[in-house]
């Protein structure tokens, strides 16, 4: 069958074209993917521009360690471990995670009066073998990239203050739990003390310690007593026995010396005694003056007795007659120091009974306290301990509350925000590259796919 020749027209060249080209599909395909990959990349060429602000934040890896000794409380020890000492914890990690949460970029959005999803997420980058954190936040301008990244970073701060001071809370009403129990148990052992003070005699135990030392001052005032009234004793035997005449005697002699009358007839006796001695070597014994004088004796000596027996008793002239002690007055001394020594004596042996009725009442006062003290010490012992642990926990507890970088490590800016000045996105060297290799890709695996069966030809032959 003929058909006739007709001219084409424009639609009809159009037609044809498209015919022919639909009859090559890899042709198709390669156009549809060409246009795709250059429609990515002229999506990225219009994109707004972006600007990246970088900033480097480093942990300290050491740690510190202190140590104060508090007088009669114990001992305080203070220590805040190396961030990085154990193998399973890793500060860097917790503190990228933080960077990305919800919350720490909740609060820098509100600073900057921005939603979350206008803020962004910041890149995060944790470089090996060291404690840095690189931190990398995108935005539309210059000024904003930087308030951005400074504002990411004071919110993270105050996360970790937030975080700390929760921390030390808990941490002190924990503790505050087991110091009530501490003070319960310290406050019951003082008031068993002074129960026990209350019901016995004994109040503390420096009085037992001042006791002891009062009996040993008695007992050693009691041996230097007896040695003293020993020594005494042997003086007034020595001297009784060389004057003949005991302390008594000696004291009754004082006794009538010190009368008036007494001494008034011992001086009529010697004049008598001293007329008779003359009077007899010149008349001899019965001449008138001479009996005179012995007559006068006689009555002297009567006088002499009857004031002696009315000072000291019957009897006592026989003792002194012609007894005159006013004419030796070393005599006198000896008697003197004859009665001084007697007195001093019966002082010391007074002196020494009363030291030992002291010593006595001491001695039992030492063994009550003795078996009160040991109770007393035991229930002090139990008071020290429970105050030493109470005062020691007390300690700790104000000494960790300096320790707030514990478990969050303290984290410094080793560079601060940059200002960026060059655009991070979209880059025209970028979408250049990715444009060549996605076209020589795509017209790589089409030419692969079209002449697959030559290819699997030339291998087959080669086998």
């Amino acid at each position: 069958m003929n058909y006739p020749l007709v001219p084409l027209t424009n639609y009809g060249r159009f037609r044809a074209f498209i015919y022919r080209t639909l009859r090559k599909p890899y042709l198709v395909i390669a156009l549809i993917a060409y246009c795709f990959v250059g429609l990515l990349i002229l999506a990225y060429l219009a994109s707004p521009p972006q600007y990246a602000s970088d900033m480097e934040l480093v942990l300290p890896g050491t740690g510190n360690s202190s140590s104060v000794s508090l007088d009669d409380v114990g001992q305080v020890v203070s220590q805040t471990s190396a961030p990085f000492a154990s193998g399973g914890f890793n500060p860097r990690v917790n503190y990228k995670e933080m960077l990305s949460s919800r919350g720490v970029r909740q609060r820098a959005a509100k600073s900057l009066e921005l939603s979350p999803e206008e803020f962004g997420q910041a890149k995060i980058k944790l470089t090996e073998q060291t404690s840095i954190l690189l931190v990398s936040i995108n935005a539309g301008s210059e000024d904003l990239a930087n308030k951005k990244a400074w504002a990411l970073y004071e919110s993270l701060q105050s996360e970790l203050d937030k975080l700390r001071e929760d921390e030390v809370k808990r941490r002190d009403k924990s503790i505050q739990k087991v110091l009530d129990q501490y003070r319960a148990r310290m406050n019951e052992k003082r008031l068993a003390i002074v129960e026990f003070q209350q019901r016995s005699v004994l109040v503390s135990v420096e009085q037992l310690t001042q006791l002891i030392t009062t009996l040993s001052g008695m007992n050693e005032r009691q041996l230097y007593v007896r040695s003293e009234v020993s020594r005494l004793d042997t003086y007034i035997n020595q001297l009784s026995k060389n004057l003949g005449v005991s302390p008594g005697t000696a004291g009754q002699a004082f006794i009538l010396q010190s009368d008036v009358e007494f001494r008034a007839y011992l001086t009529e006796l010697n004049v008598t005694t001293t007329h008779l001695t003359e009077f007899g070597a010149v008349w001899g014994e019965n001449h008138p003056q001479v009996l005179a004088q012995q007559k006068r004796l006689s009555n002297t000596k009567a006088a002499i007795r009857q004031r002696s027996e009315e000072i000291l008793g019957f009897n006592s002239n026989q003792l002194f007659d012609g007894l005159n002690l006013e004419l030796n007055p070393k005599r006198a001394q000896l008697f003197a120091d004859l009665i001084d020594a007697f007195a001093n004596k019966e002082g010391q042996v007074s002196l020494r009974s009363e030291l030992e009725r002291a010593i006595a009442q001491v001695s039992d006062q030492v063994k009550v306290f003795s078996r009160e003290s040991i109770e007393l010490e035991r229930i002090q012992r139990e008071f020290n301990m429970a105050e030493a642990v109470f005062t020691s926990a007390a300690a700790n507890l104000e000494a960790s509350k300096a320790d707030v970088f514990a478990s969050y490590p303290v984290l410094q800016m080793l560079t601060i925000p940059s200002y960026p000045t060059d655009q991070s996105s979209p880059k025209p060297l970028i979408a250049a590259v990715v444009a060549f290799v996605g076209f020589f890709m795509i017209t790589f695996g089409l030419v692969v796919l079209w002449q697959r069966n030559n290819i699997i030809q030339i291998l087959l032959k080669k086998d």
